[in-house]
């Protein structure tokens, strides 16, 4: 009988297939830079947004903290029962601020040294705000009144009726504006200016308020 001695029909112990080799961990430049675009258009996007909630942010906080200290005053009127009188002076939008003093002599809100007579204080403690009170933000653009108004304090009303006080404030890039008032009752409205310049939560001045400080 004929032998074949063809290699190829000889048994072969089954071969198994190399694994192929796992992929490497990590990103590929291409995919690293499209992140990077990706975030850049994020960042560019959100921007206008963010700058924007900090220019309202920094306003209503400014205005808020005056209106507390206008507030405040006419409080210690009547806690101490004594005529408050509270000063205010400005020469420029980062140069402001309100001082406040037992009596009606007004005081020097912007005395620095405690030993002077027209300091700002009651009870001995400093009472001032100021620009750097409020973050240096150039809060106050204008201010309208005499310099000084005084609380009586029965009622917790202007002892002068013809006194007043309104103070117009904006945002840095003047997109928001907020206008603080207060009546002979002692009472303090913070309002927008008017509807261009509105700040969320807060309505729009009444027309005599604008035209008070315009």
């Amino acid at each position: 009988m004929k032998k074949w001695n063809s290699p190829y029909l000889a048994c072969r112990p089954f071969e198994k297939a190399a694994a192929p080799l796992p992929r490497q961990a990590g990103f590929t430049i291409v995919e690293l830079m499209m992140s990077l675009v990706l975030l850049a258009i994020g960042a560019a996007l959100s921007l206008p947004s963010y700058r924007e909630m900090v220019e309202k942010r920094q306003l209503t906080h400014g205005a808020e903290q005056i209106m507390a200290f206008v507030n405040s005053a006419q409080g210690e009127a009547m806690k101490q029962n004594q005529v408050v009188t509270v000063s205010y002076a400005r020469t420029a939008d980062n140069d402001w601020c309100f001082g406040a003093v037992i009596g009606a002599a007004a005081c020097d809100c912007t005395e620095a040294l405690d030993s002077e007579t027209d300091f700002c204080a009651i009870d001995s403690a400093p009472r001032v705000i100021n620009n750097e009170n409020t973050g240096n933000t150039r809060l106050v653009k204008a201010i309208t009144g005499d310099g000084a108004y005084s609380f009586d304090p029965i009622r917790g009303i202007f002892i002068d009726l013809d006194d007043s006080l309104a103070v117009q404030m904006s945002s840095n890039d003047e997109s928001y504006q907020l206008n603080l008032s207060v009546s002979i009752t002692g009472q303090v409205m913070l309002c927008s200016s008017d509807a261009n310049h509105r700040v969320p939560g807060y309505g729009v001045c009444l027309a005599e308020v604008v035209d008070e400080e315009s």
